[in-house]
């Protein structure tokens, strides 16, 4: 080997030794980022509600799958201009990360657009996901695609949906099916079943917007047509997994305030557990390298479980009277709820006799409105570590943004 072929491989060798080391000094200092981002929102995730449907699921012993993530925190939820949020400002907090006025969707009090964490996710080159148990173009989840200053205006919600570039995956109800046709020019493929949705390939890369019925939480897995949560977030993950950059999906779930606004107890405690068993779904298909976030919104109707249960009461045992004869939970307000009678929630409180399964309410209203009170931010994976103590629902969205 001559001395000039001898000075060349050394020289190769020291350049490959360089790489390698840059490439290890790169790696072990650049900010992970995790490969994927799931964020639950929902409402009455605060302690007293978590402990009553606690309770109610498998008594004082029972544990709810959102009690093992290890972060917790206590987080404030204010609007700009009021002290209890909508759930137009709530929603818009958690996703863009300011405070915004009540009514407002992605706007801020001087009318500048905010981007929401699905935008910045498509910017980053991650899939984009969307699932809720509502209206596609509902409140909660338009604050992640819509910038109005009129939040409860639904025609601009729908517009804004079908003019915004398509989200990779999106599943949920809709009012007037025919206009989300026009979706179809776009690339975007239509789908009304848990059937086809099941069974859509999930290695196909066009957009899938999946109208579905409403489904509740017991029923929902004995209609085709119909939504489980879990199955819908089980679909999402497979359907968005195959992006190398990751992906970002947004859970929503409105169905949870909509069962408090009626003072119905037993339907907000089922659709809480179903939250909880989305939230296990998420852990279970995700993987390790996976952050999940959730985020409480709003508090409706003020809940109370009272009395003296015993330990291992549960289900109907919690929903009667208590051991002192009266009834077990009670609202703050709304019209009050009874299962002995035909519910109208349009109708006047009565001063009827109160059966073994009412839920009277302090202030009757014909839909219980929003109360004070912190909501809870749980936190699991990678950057989750920062949840913790008393945050604003804005710091929420910072430790998400961060890891997209």
């Amino acid at each position: 080997m001559t001395m000039k072929l001898r000075n060349r491989l050394i020289a190769l060798l020291c350049l490959i030794i360089f790489i390698i080391l840059g490439a290890a000094l790169f790696l072990g200092t650049a900010p992970r980022k995790p490969f994927a981002v799931i964020l639950f929102v929902g409402d009455n995730l605060n302690p007293g509600i978590l402990a009553a449907t606690r309770l109610f699921a498998g008594g004082g012993d029972a544990r709810l799958q959102m009690e093992d993530f290890p972060n917790t925190s206590l987080c404030r939820n204010p609007a700009n201009d009021y002290s209890i949020p909508d759930k137009a400002a709530a929603s818009t907090a958690i996703a863009t990360g300011k405070r915004v006025n009540r009514g407002s969707l992605c706007i801020d009090p001087s009318g500048a657009k905010l981007a929401s964490l699905l935008d910045q996710a498509a910017k980053a080159g991650r899939s984009t996901g969307l699932v809720t148990t509502g209206d596609i173009t509902g409140v909660g989840p338009s604050a992640f695609y819509t910038k109005t200053a009129k939040g409860y205006d639904a025609t601009e919600r729908l517009n804004q949906f079908l003019d915004h570039p398509p989200l990779d995956f999106v599943a949920g109800g809709g009012h007037g099916a025919e206009a989300f046709q026009k979706l179809t020019a776009k690339g975007v493929a239509i789908i009304s079943s848990m059937n086809d949705l099941e069974n859509q390939p999930f290695w196909k890369k066009s957009a899938t917007v999946a109208l579905l019925q409403e489904g509740t939480p017991e029923n929902a897995r004995q209609d085709s047509g119909s939504r489980s949560l879990p199955d819908l977030v089980r679909i999402a993950i497979r359907q968005l997994q195959g992006n190398r950059h990751g992906y970002l999906l947004v859970v929503e779930d409105p169905s949870i305030a909509e069962a408090a606004a009626l003072n119905d107890g037993e339907t907000m405690f089922k659709r809480l557990l179903s939250f909880d068993q989305a939230v296990a779904t998420a852990r279970r298909y995700a993987g390790d390298d996976t952050l999940i976030v959730v985020a409480g919104r709003e508090n409706v109707g003020g809940l109370n479980l009272n009395g003296y249960p015993l330990l291992r009461d549960k289900g109907v045992a919690i929903l009667a009277l208590n051991t002192q004869g009266n009834p077990s939970l009670c609202w703050s307000t709304g019209p009050g709820y009874s299962t002995e009678e035909p519910h109208d929630p349009s109708a006047k409180k009565t001063n009827a006799r109160a059966g073994i399964l009412s839920q009277p309410s302090a202030f009757s209203m014909p839909r219980a409105s929003g109360v004070a009170g912190d909501v809870l931010g749980l936190g699991i994976g990678d950057g989750s570590e920062k949840i913790h103590g008393f945050l604003d629902l804005t710091d929420l969205h910072g430790i998400i943004s961060e890891k997209l």
